[in-house]
């Protein structure tokens, strides 16, 4: 049989009273426990703003090092630098700046930029604008990126180029506190420059004065001669090659439909050689010329041509060759003549068959 434990059975919550009082004691401890944690913070704070005298001058030093190594850093930039405030006074312009320039830069007002500085257009004549200068325009919050100015003063009588770039200036908070320029001397790539247009320019030059020569030494080498009535005569000189035959046979054919010629002699007396796609291009002429309706001969072919044209087995086709051009000329007055014969013969037979 299970022994009754003592006061089993009966209430065993606490009083609802006491309980109460409880709660209340815990809550007062937890109040106060967080009054102290905050009173903690609060001293570890102001410990902590309240550094030592070692501190602060450890921080200062750094400071200084710090802004001693930007300045050593934009002191030894190669390339000039200058920065000014919203109102344009000039802050700050390290030696490269005046180096460049080989003046002082002092603080002038923007407007008087241009005039003291001696800065141009890149065509070395029409001032610059005082209000149209990288920096000037930076301060209106424009960005500009490689701009060219032409400099010259009384330090620097032969004058030069630079290269400009110029930007706002923000503070970390995104406000405008003004602006900075960065430019370097670039003389020295303009005259390389200038100098190599000018060689250009020569260039251009002696080419056309080449070309000139070489028309007029081909004018000269194949000049197309009105020898007769209605006659051409077109002497050849030298090779004639695939550019020489074009031209040869556009500046014929357009003397053909010009004067409306009968005839053409193509003299080849100055042909040395002439191999098969010389014969070739000869022949394509013929035919370009006879497509007009003028009658083609050649003449003056050399015995080293015929022998050459002979072995290639060269086909001249249709095109007839005479001796020289004195035998061309009185062929083409023959058949001048044969013409006119048979032109009076068929207007005289009307009369007759009227007599009749």
């Amino acid at each position: 049989m299970k022994p009754v434990r003592r006061n089993e059975g009966k209430d065993r919550s606490p009083n609802p009273a006491r309980r109460s009082d409880e709660v209340k004691k815990q809550a007062r401890t937890s109040a106060k426990a967080r009054t102290s944690a905050k009173k903690a913070a609060g001293r570890a704070a102001d410990k902590g703003k309240r550094a030592s005298p070692a501190e602060l001058a450890s921080t200062l030093e750094q400071l200084e090092n710090r802004a001693r190594a930007q300045q050593a850093i934009l002191d030894n930039i190669v390339d000039g630098v200058v920065v000014s405030q919203q109102d344009g006074k000039i802050v700050y312009s390290n030696q490269a700046a005046e180096q460049v320039i080989n003046l002082a830069i002092t603080d002038s007002s923007p407007d008087e930029w241009s005039k003291r500085y001696g800065l141009y257009h890149v065509d070395g004549e029409t001032p610059f604008p005082p209000t149209d200068l990288p920096l000037a325009r930076a301060l209106r919050g424009e960005v500009i990126t490689a701009q060219e100015i032409f400099f010259r003063n009384n330090k620097n009588p032969k004058g030069g180029w630079l290269l400009v770039s110029a930007r706002p200036v923000l503070d970390p908070g995104g406000s405008f506190v003004g602006a900075v320029a960065v430019f370097r001397d670039v003389s020295e790539r303009k005259r390389w420059e200038q100098e190599m247009d000018l060689q250009l320019v020569r260039e251009k030059e002696r080419n056309d004065t080449l070309e000139r020569l070489r028309l007029t030494v081909q004018q000269l080498s194949t000049p197309i001669l009105e020898i007769w009535d209605d006659v051409l005569v077109l002497p050849i000189i030298g090779m004639l090659d695939s550019r020489r035959s074009g031209e040869v046979t556009d500046q014929l054919l357009e003397e053909i439909a010009r004067k409306q010629s009968r005839f053409v002699i193509i003299d080849v007396t100055g042909v040395e050689i002439m191999d098969s796609s010389t014969a070739d291009r000869l022949l394509r002429l013929v035919s370009a010329v006879e497509l007009l309706g003028a009658r083609c001969m050649l003449t003056g072919v050399r015995p080293a041509v015929a022998q050459t044209l002979t072995a290639l087995r060269v086909d001249l086709g249709p095109m007839l060759t005479l001796r020289n051009l004195r035998h061309g000329l009185q062929t083409c007055l023959r058949m001048m003549q044969a013409d006119v014969d048979v032109t009076h013969a068929v207007a005289s037979r009307p009369q007759v068959a009227a007599r009749r």
